[in-house]
């Protein structure tokens, strides 16, 4: 017994150092691929030069270590084929400035519609986002074209220099973006205006930010990475997320073999789409040929049974 043991678990651990290696070194991209641009995994189905990207809406450019969505000229930050929904962390661009004119003049706005996905296979995340808008007496609305459905807030000053991040209508307000997780939320447009006056004389203390500004930013990011939303006052991007799937495809097309690690699967949307995932106890590229690599540690059933004969 106590030389089956020894057999059994030199076994195990061996299938565990093999399988550790293994997961370390498989990469996301398709063979013969660049699998990286700067620190950032380039997986498939995206990439970077032709037969590299499943179609040209996932083709990808790297310059001077930033990767660049190509058809819709954003910077990814990050990106995602192990979770679901598949996402993409991206560089977006504050949507909206609105600061006083002079002499007392209307305010001036820059900016009022946000980056236009439409024709892509990305929509900007409902669950992951939150639209901020920072500022004093601000009343911000950003509106969803498709369905006319619209989400506000509105902030009140407070001239005290003592600020977190929680953004609950003091110098800062949040909400959701419009029409809810059940569309494809690709565009939206943003209207900023003051609810009150900025002047000592009409009773409200002079703004520590004259400006307002809203923006769509990782609720993630924004909470546990920025600690003072004036900070942003000084920013002309902030991460966002999106997510994506393989619209117009069915499974097979995507030449995928069914095995153990991985399968792929129409995903129920809006439009006829395909999504692929690792097995439980597998991780890696489900959208390439066994891409999945396993991660269960097989051999403990194993020396179980062997410990009780």
């Amino acid at each position: 017994m106590g030389l089956e043991l020894i057999v059994t678990t030199s076994l195990v651990l061996l299938w565990m150092a093999q399988t550790t290696s293994a997961r370390r070194n498989v990469s996301l991209a398709k063979e013969g691929c660049q699998a990286l641009c700067g620190n950032i995994s380039i997986p498939y189905p995206f990439g970077i030069g032709a037969n590299c990207y499943i179609n040209d809406m996932y083709s990808v450019e790297c310059s001077n270590n930033k990767l660049y969505l190509t058809g819709i000229k954003l910077e990814v930050l990050n990106m995602s084929v192990e979770d679901w929904p598949n996402w993409v962390q991206v560089n977006n661009p504050v949507l909206s400035k609105s600061c006083p004119g002079g002499n007392g003049s209307a305010d001036v706005v820059h900016g009022n519609t946000s980056v236009d996905l439409t024709g892509s296979p990305f929509t900007f995340s409902y669950s992951s986002n939150v639209f901020l808008s920072v500022g004093c007496n601000n009343h911000a609305r950003v509106t969803n074209p498709r369905d006319g459905t619209t989400a506000q807030c509105i902030t009140i000053c407070d001239g005290s220099p003592d600020r977190d991040n929680s953004c609950f209508g003091i110098n800062c307000c949040q909400t959701t973006t419009p029409g809810g997780d059940s569309y494809d939320l690709r565009v939206f447009n943003v209207s900023l205006s003051r609810t009150g006056t900025n002047n000592q004389s009409g009773g409200v203390p002079e703004p520590l930010i004259p400006c307002m500004y809203a923006f769509l930013v990782d609720y993630n990011w924004f909470r546990y990475n920025l600690t003072d939303p004036f900070a942003l006052q000084n920013m002309s991007h902030v991460p966002a997320m999106l997510e994506w799937r393989l619209y117009n495809m069915e499974p097979r097309q995507l030449g995928i073999p069914k095995y153990r690690g991985g399968y792929c699967y129409n995903s129920s949307s809006s439009a006829p789409s395909v999504a692929c995932a690792c097995s439980r106890g597998y991780e890696g590229n489900p959208y390439l040929p066994y891409g999945c690599v396993g991660t269960y540690i097989l051999g403990s059933s194993l020396l179980y049974l062997k410990l009780h004969l």
